[in-house]
Order: C-alpha cells, then structure tokens, then sequence
C-alpha cells in the first residue's frame, strides 16, 4: 500500500518518511551498542576528518540535529565507554573501530537508498531536495539557528 498518494506533501508524509529511512538505520545498528544519537556524533566527528574539537561536538550535534547539549555529553560518554571515540586533550577522535563500523553501516545504508531512490529521475530529486532544503532552512529559522 502506498501512503504518499494518499498523505501528500507536508509533516506526515516528511514524518513517516524519516521514521522509515531511520528504521533502517537503526536495523543496521541493531548488533551494536550505538544509538542514533551515538550515530550522528559518529558521523560528525568522520566528517571533520575523524577528529574534533569536544565543544565544537556538541555544538554541531544541536545544530545540526537539535540534540541537547547534555544528552550530547552522555552519549559521548557511552562513545569513549564502547572504545568508538578517544578523548585527547580536547578533541573527540575515533577509534579504528569506529571507522570500521561507519564503513559497515555507511556501505549498507547506501545499498539500500540506491533501491530507494537510485531510479527516480534526476530532476525529481533536485526539485525534492530543493524543496526539503527549504523546509530545512525554514524550521531552522524558527528554532533560532543558523547553520
């Protein structure tokens, strides 16, 4: 059965979107002992090049993806405790494990969008990337961030 006939565009159809593609996620990090939270701080730090400065961590994560300054702090924490992030000095690093299960989750994630979307028109994706973005910018602006 297919819902976006019958939702149209706006927060339903965004909403269940994103539970959807998160659900995937989480079905790829299920054998691990990493939250979606533990997820994105991974990711933040492997897109800064695998180190970053710990304020600048938890800066990103609540701009980027609204998470509290002290819920970042825990899962850190958590990220050090599973030897997927180091602390040194004051940067947050990962770990060569970290790296391994990012290259893991990452190849399968991708796998699975490509059958999502890898056969949608160009076009269509730019426009519904525009859009999104503008969304995007939007809700940012109303929450008081400027990223």
């Amino acid at each position: 059965m297919s819902t976006q006939a019958t939702i149209g565009f706006g927060p339903p159809l965004i909403g269940q979107t994103e539970k959807a593609l998160n659900a995937i996620l989480m079905r790829e990090l299920e054998d691990t002992d990493v939250s979606e939270r533990g997820w994105v701080l991974l990711r933040l730090v492997g897109g800064a090049g695998g180190r970053l400065g710990h304020g600048e961590v938890v800066e990103r994560a609540g701009a980027f993806s609204k998470f509290r300054a002290a819920d970042v702090e825990v899962e850190i924490g958590r990220l050090v405790w599973n030897e997927l992030l180091a602390r040194e000095g004051d940067e947050v690093v990962l770990t060569a494990s970290a790296h391994e299960l990012q290259e893991r989750v990452q190849s399968a994630v991708a796998e699975i969008t490509a059958r999502l979307w890898g056969d949608l028109p160009e076009a269509d994706l730019a426009t519904a990337g525009q859009v999104l973005e503008t969304v995007l910018s939007r809700a940012n602006a109303e929450l008081g961030y400027s990223i």
